[in-house]
């Protein structure tokens, strides 16, 4: 029976394409952490739910944008 490789884990979880589209929101400033009443600004289509420093922000969909 041949060996099995080990599964080494990778620093990031993420696929390349989702590095880019969490990049892009972030540029296009659709991202955004709540305010102290648990709001999201005008035009926030994201919530930053978790940031660590070096690295990319984990963020979540909340609502859609019409335009």
């Amino acid at each position: 029976m041949p060996k099995k490789k080990p599964i080494v884990p990778t620093e990031s979880k993420k696929s390349p394409s989702d590095e880019k589209f969490t990049r892009d929101v972030l540029t296009r400033g659709e991202a955004a952490t709540r305010d102290s009443n648990g709001k999201l600004p005008p035009g926030a289509t994201h919530e930053i739910v978790k940031q660590e420093p070096g690295k990319l922000p984990e963020i979540k969909r909340i609502r859609f944008s019409i335009a």
